[in-house]
């Protein structure tokens, strides 16, 4: 028997959850396709509901963990720690973006299907009409041109559902971890952690570029050499956070998991 990682028990996992959440989930999503009705068309509010109905999916998923009862029930199932994680990863992940994709196309259709019938409906005996006609628009699927921040040619051009999957594996990397290091309050303590982090990282670049800036001769060839540089760094910092700290992150939360546990 394979004691490390095993599809047939990872299955079983999933299966369970869907079980034990069925009519959360169902109602969940439902009320997400409902919201998604009222905003279909704002990208900005979309990009933020799904940022913060993200954290806290991730934040939650391993509350029962932290539960006497329930955290025994938990350990007592016969899986490995790396099924769990892996199981982990695909709902606050995989599942949780294609279900809000499946609960943006509801709600598009619904939303825009509803005013319409309403656009069509006057009242009184006087052609007043308190919504008009509308077009069926995929706001969450174009595509915008992004620039170089620093020399404004246009670096490239992907859909806004590329660009949020791409910070989506670093939030929910951040908020798995913060789930299961936190015993209550998960999300809003693993918010205040990046916050304290973030402000120290902010000072600490603050001094580097102070200590650059006055060892630093400033001169027209000079400037476009610290723009060239603050480019690259730019591209290859955006990676590593995009790529590499959130497998660094799935790492430490495997470790955790396992202190947890025993």
């Amino acid at each position: 028997m394979n004691t490390y990682f095993d599809f047939n028990r990872t299955g079983l996992l999933i299966q369970r959850y869907f079980l034990e959440r069925f009519r959360s989930e169902l109602i969940y999503w439902s009320i997400m396709a409902i919201v998604f009705m009222f905003i279909r068309n704002n990208i900005a509010v979309i990009g933020g509901l799904i940022f913060i109905a993200g954290i806290f999916y991730a934040a939650r998923f391993f509350r029962e963990i932290h539960s006497r009862t329930n955290g025994i029930n938990y350990f007592m199932i016969p899986a490995t720690q790396v099924e769990k994680l892996t199981v982990s990863l695909l709902f606050t992940i995989v599942y949780f973006y294609g279900m809000m994709i499946l609960a943006y196309i509801v709600g598009n259709l619904l939303g825009t299907l509803f005013t319409n019938l309403l656009a069509n409906i006057s009242f009184f005996s006087f052609d007043l009409r308190l919504f008009h006609s509308v077009d069926l628009k995929w706001t969450l699927f174009e595509s915008k041109q992004y620039s170089n921040i620093f020399t404004g040619d246009l670096k490239y051009q992907a859909p806004y559902i590329a660009l949020f999957m791409k910070y989506l594996l670093l939030t929910q990397s951040i908020f798995t971890l913060g789930g299961i290091y936190f015993k209550n309050n998960q999300a809003f303590k693993t918010i205040l952690s990046v916050i304290v982090l973030l402000f120290a990282f902010s000072i600490i670049s603050v001094v580097e570029l102070k200590i650059f800036a006055g060892t630093t001769s400033v001169n027209a060839n000079s400037a476009e050499s610290v723009i060239t540089m603050h480019g690259v760094f730019h591209t290859i910092m955006s990676a590593i956070f995009a790529y590499l700290v959130p497998v660094y992150l799935w790492i430490i939360s495997y470790f955790r998991l396992t202190e947890k546990e025993v």
